[in-house]
């Protein structure tokens, strides 16, 4: 009964086309064996998409807090007058109280020139830590050059980190680590 290039296969003794996609009919699988094929078939799936979210949330690239003993150190060393003793830590372009210091040589003579006169934060206390957001530029001057600023070299690792002292309120747009201190992108204060 059967002809060439189609399959027939035998159902309840009679002779029926078998489909497409099983030549050579269906094969003879118990349900049991079957539906434990399809449950470990969910759990593998299962089990890759909970490795890869895995891999996203274990990822380097979440965005990154400063923790506030190291805002403390980065305050001391700047009462120290060691701000450029630490290779990047201050590199332009830098936002001082609103204004883009473009060259190395003029921001490391803010740093010395603080110094120099006396310069300190006294008592400083982090009372808040977050992420840098464009609105914030008024934090510094709400100018177009700021925001600009704040656009153009602000990523999602930098934060604004608002210091209180006994002399005033300090902001800083800090970044990742160099060298055990957050790297400063910014400096404005103080404000009362």
């Amino acid at each position: 009964m059967t002809s060439y290039g189609v399959f027939w296969k035998k159902n309840n003794k009679h002779y029926q086309k078998a489909p497409p996609f099983a030549p050579f009919g269906r094969a003879i699988v118990p349900k049991r064996i079957n539906q434990a094929g399809i449950n470990g078939a969910i759990i593998l799936t299962a089990l890759a998409v909970l490795s890869i979210l895995q891999s996203f949330v274990s990822c380097a690239t979440v965005p990154y807090v400063q923790k506030e003993e190291k805002v403390v150190k980065l305050v001391e060393l700047i009462n120290r007058g060691g701000v450029n003793e630490v290779p990047g830590l201050a590199s332009t372009p830098f936002l001082i109280d609103g204004e883009i210091v473009l060259l190395q040589k003029d921001l490391s003579e803010f740093w010395e020139n603080l110094h120099k006169n006396g310069f300190s934060i006294r008592s400083p206390k982090v009372v808040q830590n977050r992420f840098v957001r464009v609105e914030d530029a008024k934090v510094f001057r709400d100018s177009m050059e700021v925001r600009t600023f704040l656009k153009k070299y602000v990523d999602r690792d930098t934060s604004l980190v608002q210091v209180q002292s006994a002399d005033g309120t300090y902001y800083f747009l800090l970044s990742r680590e160099v060298k055990g201190y957050p790297r400063m992108l910014g400096f404005g204060g103080p404000v009362r």
